[in-house]
């Protein structure tokens, strides 16, 4: 099988992946069997990314390993200071934690950023790239936030999700979306589209449909 077929067998995978994810924590008896492997599919869709990521080179790995690195430090401020995000705290959906923080939250900052990143190749270079990034981020938080809590990713108190929470989010992505522009990080990716759709897609899907 060629390059080319290799990738349209994968972005099909993918697309089942998400279909079959979100059947499942819509049916009630699955749902804590999905919720548990909520961690496996966040390590496999970066696996998948890294491994069909251009260019390899140590600047991009750096810069990558960095974005989880800080996406995991501004989680474990946030939820052990509230200095960030506002009041809350992570249920068990998202794995083993280190300091009340899931140790693979870093991965979901990546992701994101990642697969944005990619589909703004064309204004990557713009002053607006970063502001246009933080607003994508900050649109996905917004539709995450009620399947997480309805899933036990985390919660807030009194479950009232704060503004501070979005502004912080639109901060903290924004710098995110500027490094990579200043130090010029090139990203080609490409299944990179179908995986951010079908995030996308997956938490549009259960905000519509499942209990909360």
């Amino acid at each position: 099988m060629d390059n080319a077929g290799k990738i349209q067998w994968m972005r099909i995978l993918v697309v089942i992946w998400y279909l079959v994810g979100i059947a499942g924590f819509l049916n009630r008896p699955l749902q804590p069997y999905f919720q548990k492997l909520t961690p496996f599919g966040m390590v496999g869709a970066v696996v998948l990314l890294m491994y069909f990521h251009e260019p390899k080179n140590l600047k991009n790995w750096l810069v990558f390993a960095g974005i989880v690195l800080l996406g995991f430090l501004v989680e474990l401020i946030g939820v052990n200071t509230q200095a960030l995000f506002g009041f809350y705290k992570y249920g068990n959906s998202l794995g083993p934690k280190l300091w009340n923080t899931p140790m693979i939250i870093g991965l979901n900052w990546l992701i994101l950023v990642y697969c944005i990143s990619g589909l703004a190749k064309s204004i990557r270079d713009t002053w607006y790239f970063p502001l246009l990034g933080a607003f994508a981020m900050v649109v996905f938080d917004w539709l995450m936030e009620p399947v997480a809590i309805a899933t036990d990713m985390w919660y807030w108190v009194d479950n009232s999700i704060p503004g501070k929470n979005y502004l912080d989010w639109f901060l903290i992505s924004g710098f995110l979306f500027l490094m990579i522009r200043i130090l010029k990080v090139e990203i080609n990716n490409r299944i990179a589209g179908v995986v951010l759709l079908m995030q996308f897609v997956f938490f549009l899907a259960l905000n519509l449909l499942i209990q909360i």
